[in-house]
């Protein structure tokens, strides 16, 4: 299995260093730009380039080392769905409703909202993936719950330079060694040859990836998950979860790290 990591690494690495610089110039020159938190204009959606080139490395190593399509399948079709309706929000999204409780009232109220879209999109793949792949009623519900909660947790974060990819970076590790399977494991190397290339952009405040970007790294979380853990461990990580989207409506994560000094010099490494 390490040859296929080694070779996920590299593709995706590779097809980055060219791909990333052309879409980030295509964006500079039609204008697709936005604020960021300081006020400057950066490109944004540079997430797009996550969907190109992780899609067509997984296809890369499907067709190398004869992996059959079944769950890959699953996930690459949710993989770029997600990614579709991120894109839709970052283009034309109401940034004044926030959360949740702010798409649901919107909705109650007879107004659709892309964010609104991409929670139930985010809700419906989770529950037809995890009928798929469970084996009761209990597993359908426990990886339902991870797989929706892991596609908005990246986005949380999403406020930073660099913050939500190192979060990002962070599960995946931990998932890697706590993972009882290790067929899927060249998704996340996939996404790090990406992210060598991507993210002192990102750091740098050059470019930002946008929900397009952030669906599809928690997304990818979510499913890796549903994939590889034990029993025990998604329960860990669901309660984990739940916690930090709890949390979410509350407090600020940002007010949180800038109070905490190991978070702080975690969260600026890079900058």
């Amino acid at each position: 299995m390490a040859n296929i990591e080694i070779m996920s690494f590299v593709l995706s690495f590779v097809l980055s260093y060219i791909g990333v610089p052309m879409i980030l110039n295509m964006l500079i020159e039609n204008n697709v730009v936005s604020q960021n938190y300081k006020g400057d204009d950066i490109p944004y959606t540079m997430g797009l380039s996550f969907v190109f080139i992780h899609t067509i490395s997984v296809y890369l190593i499907m067709l190398i080392y004869k992996f059959k399509m079944t769950n890959i399948a699953l996930y690459l079709i949710s993989f770029i769905l997600m990614g579709l309706v991120g894109l839709l929000d970052d283009l034309i999204g109401d940034k004044n409703i926030k959360g949740f409780k702010g798409h649901i009232k919107s909705f109650i109220k007879g107004k659709l909202t892309t964010g609104g879209i991409k929670a139930g999109t985010g809700f419906l793949l989770s529950l037809l993936i995890s009928l798929l792949i469970s084996k009761n009623i209990i597993e359908i519900i426990i990886n339902t719950l991870i797989i929706a909660l892991f596609t908005n947790l990246i986005n949380l974060f999403d406020l930073r330079p660099g913050r939500s990819i190192k979060v990002f970076i962070l599960i995946s590790i931990i998932m890697l060694i706590t993972s009882n399977v290790k067929e899927f494991n060249f998704f996340f190397y996939s996404f790090y040859g990406i992210l060598v290339i991507y993210l002192p952009l990102d750091l740098k405040g050059k470019a930002m990836m946008g929900d397009v970007g952030s669906n599809i790294l928690g997304i990818t979380l979510g499913i890796y998950c549903a994939f590889t853990q034990v029993f025990e461990a998604k329960i860990i990580f669901l309660i984990a979860l739940i916690v930090l989207h709890v949390l979410a409506e509350k407090v600020s994560f940002t007010q949180i790290i800038e109070d905490n000094r190991l978070l702080k010099f975690i969260d600026n490494l890079g900058r």
